[in-house]
C-alpha cells in the first residue's frame, strides 16, 4: 500500500475524500509519500515524494484524464524513474509491488514537505525561459534523484533507496 499526503492543492484535483492519517501510522515509512501539485508554463505538475528516502516524481502537464487514472500514471512512472535512475531490477519490483493500494491523506510530515519545495525550485529553474515543449522532464527528473542532497540521510535520493534496501 502507498499513503499518500495530498496537499490542499492536489487534493482539490484528486476530488477525492482524504482518508484519516491515523488509520496509515503503522505503515512503513518507505511506503509513505507526499504530493504536491504546481503549474509550470500553466500546466499541472505533480510532485511526489518518498518519505524514507527523498525518491522523487516529477510528472508534467497532468490533465484531466491523467488524474481520473492517477494510480497507474504514478505506477508506470515510477518505475520508469527507477529504471533512469538505474535502480536494480529486484528493487524496482519489490516497490512496485507494494504500490496497491494508492490511498490519499493529509499532509502530516513538515521536513518532506520542505523538501518536496526544493525540488519544486528546482523544478521552476529548470523550466525558466523555457517552452513547455522545451522542457527535459527526463533531466529534472535524474537530477533531482541522482545528484541532490536534500534527504534526511544527506546522499542523494537514490543512494539512500539502495541503503534503504540492502
Amino acid at each position: 500500500m502507498f499513503v499518500i499526503g495530498a496537499t490542499q492543492k492536489l487534493t482539490k484535483e484528486l476530488n477525492k475524500e482524504l482518508e484519516a492519517t491515523e488509520e496509515y501510522e503503522d505503515i512503513a515509512a518507505i511506503n509513505k509519500w507526499h504530493g504536491n501539485l504546481i503549474t509550470i508554463n500553466r500546466r499541472k505538475c505533480l510532485i511526489l515524494m518518498n518519505n524514507q528516502t527523498g525518491i522523487n516524481l516529477i510528472l508534467f502537464g497532468l490533465r484531466k484524464p491523467q488524474f481520473e487514472n492517477l494510480h497507474n500514471v504514478i505506477k508506470g512512472s515510477l518505475k520508469q524513474l527507477l529504471q533512469l535512475i538505474k535502480v536494480e531490477d529486484e528493487i524496482i519490483n519489490q516497490i512496485l509491488s507494494e504500490a496497491d493500494p494508492l490511498v490519499y491523506t493529509k499532509t502530516d510530515n513538515q521536513q518532506i514537505l520542505g523538501m518536496m519545495n526544493q525540488v519544486q525550485l528546482l523544478v521552476e529553474e529548470a523550466a525558466e525561459g523555457l517552452k513547455y515543449e522545451e522542457i527535459d522532464a527526463a533531466e529534472i527528473n535524474y537530477i533531482s534523484n541522482a545528484e541532490l542532497l536534500f534527504n534526511p540521510i544527506g546522499k542523494p535520493p537514490v543512494e539512500a533507496l539502495r541503503e534503504y534496501f540492502k
